[in-house]
């Protein structure tokens, strides 16, 4: 069983461009290489500005070519929570960027930039565990229709065998403007557009540091120091010591991701009837999805709210497998991977300033478009453009006191989880 991503057997490995000397100066050093990142540099390039980005790994190795290669909108928090904590006017907005804007500018930049990366308008369907999940979502979605313009209806229980080839779910919710994609080859598309226009991107450059200078900041990396404006980092679920008020304020959660060995036409078909994306609104939120090219299962979960065992994890992702799919219940795996996830106390993703240095993050499992949404909109705040205003600057960034960087608590909330599992599987039966 193979240890890389699937998305890495047609897309190719994660490369850096090749080594350069880093400048001594640049308007704005950019910390991470991912969507976030590549996307912000893509902005501040075309805005004028000198920008160095710098990755501990090759640029887009972490979870920008490793998640699921799901691509849509979605929002955690309740309309009612979002409401009462920014007012209706600002609820709304973040609700239309989230759903709308973020997924409209993904949709340009492939077009623009002529990112070939797999993208199928699939659609996503999103099963419900209980009845009163999919009774009160049916309510949600009328309000959400009443504010953005989303397209989404829901299929009844009697129906969701069209969608999705299991009888586990209570119903769903389908998003038609959703997809699918390779994760590893829009990243790359990504890569290749912001050195097109002239930015500098290095891989391998670790950064230990960043502290102001005056009106400048000095950006100490393992490759030597370079001397900056502006500093964005955007590292999510990879943010290090190097960036403490970050990392106190994002939790690394890993996912979980499995491909099947290729499995016959008619069985593929009748998992995915119409090719959707799936997810799940349980605890363990399983989602899965066919191939780009309709050949296997990609199967993802938090089979463990921490970094276990492979052989755990795999384990696992087999158990639920075989719930989703009894057919499957021998299932072997070509290949298992991992990646990390960025979580906020807000669940919500921010974008904004702590003493001076920039970030853009927190997209909860939620980033491949909201990743080079926000990142565009981080650049164009940078570079002083007035287009740059987005909701998400009005999110807090909060931490816990019990949060010092280490996320220590994740086996406890990993009991916790699995607990409220079990509780509404008893209330499924009941």
């Amino acid at each position: 069983m193979k240890s890389d991503p699937l998305w890495w057997e047609d897309a190719g490995r994660p490369n850096a461009p090749p080594e350069a000397p880093l400048p001594r100066d640049a308007d704005v050093v950019v910390v991470g290489a991912g969507l976030t990142g590549l996307s912000a540099a893509l902005a501040l390039t075309r805005k004028g500005r000198s920008v160095l980005v710098l990755d501990a790994m090759a640029p887009g190795e972490g979870a920008s070519s490793r998640n699921g290669g799901m691509i849509g909108g979605g929002h955690r928090l309740s309309i009612d929570q979002l409401d009462a904590q920014f007012g209706k006017p600002v609820a709304r907005e973040l609700l239309d960027e989230a759903h709308c804007a973020s997924r409209d500018h993904a949709m340009a930049l492939m077009a623009n930039e002529g990112i070939a990366c797999d993208y199928a308008e699939t659609g996503r369907f999103r099963g419900f565990w209980t009845q009163d999940e999919y009774d009160t979502a049916g309510r949600i979605l009328d309000r959400l229709k009443g504010l953005i313009p989303v397209e989404a209806h829901m299929v009844p229980p009697a129906s969701q065998r069209a969608e999705c080839g299991t009888d586990l779910y209570a119903g769903g919710t389908v998003f038609p403007l959703h997809g699918g994609l390779n994760p590893a080859k829009w990243v790359r598309g990504l890569l290749r557009a912001t050195l097109r226009v002239g930015a500098t991107v290095q891989g391998h450059t670790a950064v230990l540091g960043v502290s102001r200078n005056g009106v400048a900041y000095e950006v100490r990396t393992l490759r030597g120091t370079v001397r900056a404006g502006d500093v964005l980092v955007a590292t999510n679920g990879y943010t290090n010591a190097a960036f403490a008020q970050a990392r106190r304020r994002i939790v690394p959660i890993p996912s979980f991701i499995a491909a099947s060995e290729p499995l016959p036409g008619h069985t593929m078909a009748t998992l995915f009837p119409k090719h959707r994306m799936i997810s799940e609104s349980r605890e363990r939120h399983c989602y899965y999805r066919p191939s780009p090219d309709g050949t296997r299962l990609v199967f993802g979960a938090r089979a463990a709210m921490f970094d276990a065992p492979d052989g755990f994890a795999s384990a696992e992702l087999r158990r639920l497998v075989r719930q989703v799919f009894p057919a499957l219940a021998y299932v072997r795996f070509s290949h298992f991977w991992r990646g990390r996830t960025g979580f906020t106390f807000s669940f919500l993703p921010h974008v904004g300033q702590i003493d001076g240095i920039w970030y853009a993050m927190g997209y909860s499992g939620n980033g491949n478009a909201m990743a080079p949404w926000l990142g565009h909109k981080a650049g164009l705040l940078i570079a002083g453009d007035a287009d740059g205003r987005t909701a998400f600057q009005q999110t807090p960034f909060p931490t816990r006191p019990w949060h010092r960087g280490r996320p220590w608590f994740l086996p406890l909330a990993d009991v916790l989880f699995r607990g409220r599992d079990a509780w509404h599987n008893i209330r499924r039966q009941a």
